[in-house]
This record gives C-alpha cells, sequence and structure tokens, in this order.
C-alpha cells in the first residue's frame, strides 16, 4: 500500500473521524443509541436489513464489502485495547 503524504494523511484522519463522530452522534440523538456505537455497528448487531443493505451498498463504493461487521469489529477491538491499557495501569 501507497504511503500518503503526511498532510494528505491527517486531513484523510481528520474527515475519518468527523465521519464517525456523526455517525455516533445520529446513532444518539435521532435513534436514542449509544454515542460509543456508530449506526453501522448498531445496524450489524441489531440486524437491520434495510440499514444495513443500505450502508453496506454505500460503502462498496470505497471498496468495502461488508462495511456494518467491520465497523462493529474495529468498535468491539478499540473498546479491548481500552480495556488492556486501563487494566495494565491498575496493575502497576
Amino acid at each position: 500500500m501507497r504511503r500518503l503524504p503526511r498532510p494528505v494523511y491527517i486531513a484523510w484522519r481528520v474527515i475519518e473521524s468527523l465521519g464517525q463522530v456523526s455517525s455516533r452522534f445520529c446513532n444518539a440523538a435521532i435513534f436514542g443509541g449509544s454515542t460509543r456505537q456508530s449506526i453501522s455497528a448498531r445496524a450489524h448487531i441489531e440486524q437491520w436489513p434495510k440499514g444495513r443493505a443500505r450502508i453496506n451498498r454505500f460503502f462498496r463504493l470505497f471498496g468495502q464489502v461488508d462495511h456494518c461487521a467491520a465497523s462493529w469489529a474495529a468498535e468491539v477491538n478499540d473498546a479491548r485495547k481500552t480495556l488492556a491499557i486501563n487494566e495494565a495501569g491498575t496493575q502497576a
């Protein structure tokens, strides 16, 4: 995979983060969910067939086959990392 120039990489990460925050905000404000979960992850867990299909169809434009499942897995992985860091800090 080709590395992006640093300014482009930073801009990409900021745009990506804004998308994640927007998704979590909408999940909480519109759908009454958690601010710690994206709409994509929620669509995967709660098996929203139409919503999941629409989300996955959109993200197929960017080469993602099952965005909702990948989003859920990424959120679980991030939570595990946070727990591991916190547990390591309390054992020190």
